[in-house]
């Protein structure tokens, strides 16, 4: 246990750290008392504060809390769905969730507010999709969950068609969202995050709450059952609360989906499969690894800025080829799942 409180206390220096590194390095380099000075000057001429406060300090918000969602997201599906490739990003939720924005701003010219409420509904429509491709495909023959991946590749391929036609049928408009698709931590979408943060916010003390109950249903569901967990409602309750955490980080910078992929195999080894310590574990490296990624994103290749979204699905891909090799094309022997 102690070690474990070791591990987290790590990844919460290094948030800390991290944090510290995105504010203060840029063209302008601020040190740690120069961003304390700034934040607590009332200068409002100051371009030290313009810049700290209205442009890095935003970032560094929406990262850590698009890496959080999408982090827990990723280890809870991966307990409920018994895959190791399960995410947000690989189930469809995140292309539904992005599908529904991109529609609902196209078609029916929804404004901010109503484009949240339509990244929840595709994220929820993305991953029923999902499931009800994979049960049509292989029903119960099926054991290691790989029809699941496969139908989750297959709706997001139609949903990022559909995205692509939506956004080449309005050339006037789709510059105001190309940014946005790709996925894009942006001091741009900070009204987005303060319309949308308390959703997260909500969603993970939910899955926090049914931290006990989530870990009992890893053992099965007859052993959970006679534990006394209603295995129904807990598996329900914890799939809506990721899709309402993950829908929410979309509706904020678009889908950057490799946390929830990654992050659960980095934090699995080092804390166990607990989902009392694993949940607040997972939160905390996956916002390290955003923060990370969205400095590499920004200063890896100055002058020019990435969107942290196609830098992350690079790494995003390479990890999940290296899962595919390991729990798919290996020996059967030779993992233990």
């Amino acid at each position: 246990m102690t070690l474990r409180l070791l591990y987290l206390a790590g990844a919460a220096v290094g948030l800390v750290v991290l944090s510290a590194i995105n504010l203060g390095y840029g063209l302008t380099t601020l040190s740690p008392a120069d961003i304390v000075r700034t934040v607590f000057q009332a200068d409002a001429s100051s371009f030290e504060q313009a810049i700290l406060l209205h442009q890095r300090l935003p970032r560094v918000l929406i990262a850590v809390y698009v890496g959080a969602t999408t982090a827990v997201g990723g280890v809870v599906l991966q307990g409920l769905v018994r895959n190791p490739l399960a995410a947000p990003s690989t189930l469809g939720i995140n292309a539904g969730a992005t599908v529904f924005v991109i529609a609902g701003a196209f078609l029916f010219d929804l404004g901010m507010s109503a484009q949240g409420v339509a990244a929840l509904a595709g994220a929820f429509a993305g991953f029923a999709a999902c499931f009800l491709v994979a049960r049509l495909a292989a029903r119960d023959r099926d054991p290691r969950g790989l029809a699941l991946i496969l139908s989750g590749a297959l709706v997001s391929m139609l949903c990022v068609g559909l995205t692509n036609a939506l956004l080449l049928s309005d050339p006037t408009r789709r510059n105001d969202y190309l940014g946005w698709v790709s996925g894009n931590i942006n001091h741009a979408y900070a009204d987005r995050l303060y319309a949308f943060w308390w959703i997260g916010a909500i969603a993970l003390a939910v899955l926090m709450w049914l931290a006990r109950p989530l870990t009992l249903l890893l053992f099965g569901a007859e052993k959970a059952a006679s534990a006394g967990v209603d295995v129904r409602a807990v598996s329900r309750l914890g799939l809506a609360a990721t899709m309402f955490a993950t829908g929410s980080s979309v509706a904020i910078c678009g889908p950057i989906g490799f946390a929830g992929l990654v992050v659960p195999h980095i934090v699995r080894p080092l804390v166990g499969s607990n989902f009392v310590t694993l949940l607040p574990a997972a939160a905390l490296v996956g916002a390290d690894l955003c923060l990370a990624a969205d400095f590499a994103a920004r200063e890896a290749f100055r002058p020019y800025v990435l969107h942290t979204g196609l830098f992350t699905d690079l790494i995003g891909g390479l990890f999940f080829v290296a899962i595919v090799k390991r729990f798919y094309l290996a020996s059967p022997g030779a993992v233990q799942r």
